[in-house]
């Protein structure tokens, strides 16, 4: 009986591991998308001049197609959901396993969320890539839980969650998700365009927590180890953030401050003049793809005028 039962539980184990596998691959396998992005920023070697690092703003802010364009550079959009200074600074460690040094990151300051030190936002979607030792290592200094998901499959099962679930199963049917086709180069279209769906203000107090600031901090200096060209950048935000966030100069002040004592950049664009047209935002902090054409069209001129030396009309 015990023997019987001891084959049972084997096979299940095994055939649970296997289950896992075959999820991650589909989802290693996705040809566009979340997971051929995080594939690309992960697991591949790259040679990416400029990395656009942060949040889902810079997702869906920062044009990689554009900025190409405009520069002649080669970017690459860094950015991951819910992303504080303490998770980019792990992403940017991540990348660098594979990848080789950018010459410039531009990294997005995100005024309104400096406060919140947070979690890993859908953690679950990087159990699959982290094949990358340096992101399971600093994604479990954030988290303990990381090699207890990534080593044991009874423990993350549980987490993986419906969406990417289906997200694999199409991959191995060869079919694409609605909204893969939006991505390049880590970048991701916003095709939404009624601003109806801003909803009323909760205005609010923010100020960089310790660990922002540290870990904001440990960017720059990482950077100039690296001889990283890093620009501060504050992206639009709906009616300049000043419905939302009541003490936004403070916080502009204190990034200011960081700029001015490491002899850094700080491009402000969160107050630009269409920072009040509601048909260019989809929420009050994230732009839809016209607001983010006007954004890139601005970012590349400042950094083909500042960075490259090359004037490039506004």
């Amino acid at each position: 009986m015990i023997k019987k039962a001891l084959i049972y539980v084997v096979c299940f184990t095994i055939g649970l591991y296997a289950l896992r596998y075959l999820h991650w691959k589909g989802l290693l396998t996705q040809k566009q998308g979340y997971y051929a992005k995080y594939r690309t920023a992960f697991l591949e070697k790259n040679d990416f001049d400029v990395l656009f690092l942060g949040s889902s703003r810079v997702a869906m802010h920062y044009n990689t197609a554009l900025f190409d364009s405009l520069t002649g550079s080669n970017s690459f959009n860094l950015s991951l959901s819910g992303a504080t200074p303490r998770v980019s600074l792990a992403v940017l460690k991540a990348y660098l396993q594979n990848s080789a040094l950018p010459k410039c990151i531009l990294l997005e300051t995100d005024l309104h969320n400096v406060n919140v030190d947070g979690d890993i936002m859908e953690f679950n979607n990087y159990f699959p890539f982290f094949k990358n030792k340096t992101l399971l290592d600093e994604f479990d200094k954030i988290d303990p839980r990381m090699k207890y998901f990534y080593y044991n499959a009874f423990y993350s099962w549980p987490y993986t969650g419906y969406r990417n679930l289906n997200t694999s199963l199409h991959s191995w049917l060869g079919i694409n998700g609605k909204i893969d086709d939006r991505f390049y180069k880590g970048y991701v279209r916003n095709d939404y365009e009624n601003g109806s769906c801003l909803k009323l203000a909760k205005p609010y107090t923010a100020g960089f927590t310790a660990m922002n600031g540290k870990c904001f901090q440990e960017i720059i200096t990482f950077c100039k180890q690296n001889n990283i060209q890093l620009i501060l950048v504050s992206s639009p935000m709906f009616a300049g953030g000043k419905i939302d966030l009541l003490n936004k100069q403070q916080i502009v002040t204190i990034v200011d401050a960081y700029a001015e004592i490491n002899e850094l950049q700080h491009w402000n664009l969160s107050s630009t003049p269409y920072c009040n047209q509601r048909g260019l935002f989809i929420d009050h902090f994230h732009m839809n793809y016209k607001g983010a054409r006007l954004f890139t069209s601005k970012l590349a001129y400042l950094y083909s005028n500042n960075c490259q030396k090359n004037a490039l009309n506004p």
